[in-house]
């Protein structure tokens, strides 16, 4: 829940200091925890163009690993589907904007 909380904090923002704290819990052990860290990386990573930082080509590259690793939990494998859903979401023109006036 921590990490999805940091990613709709974080939407669009490609911040070095989430990455950093997201990163490490996109290898924990409980399945629930990866899924939740790899959503959050892809709304940290909206509407992100890979020539703006190397961490974006990385991260689609990892997308695609768990995605195509069918030994991969499903509920990680479901994560990978969605984050890349959020990140292409508009053609890659849309970012999540979830402030109030």
């Amino acid at each position: 829940a921590s990490a999805i909380a940091l990613g709709i904090a974080c939407a669009g923002s490609a911040q070095l200091e989430a990455h950093n704290l997201l990163q490490p819990l996109m290898s924990d052990a409980i399945d629930f925890v990866r899924q939740g860290a790899i959503i959050a990386m892809g709304l940290l990573y909206m509407q992100t163009a890979p020539g703006k930082t190397e961490r974006v080509k990385e991260f689609r590259a990892q997308l695609q690993k768990v995605i195509g690793d069918k030994h991969e939990d499903v509920m990680t494998r479901f994560g990978a589907v969605v984050a890349q859903g959020i990140m292409d979401a508009g053609g890659r023109n849309a970012s999540a904007s979830l402030f109030s006036r």
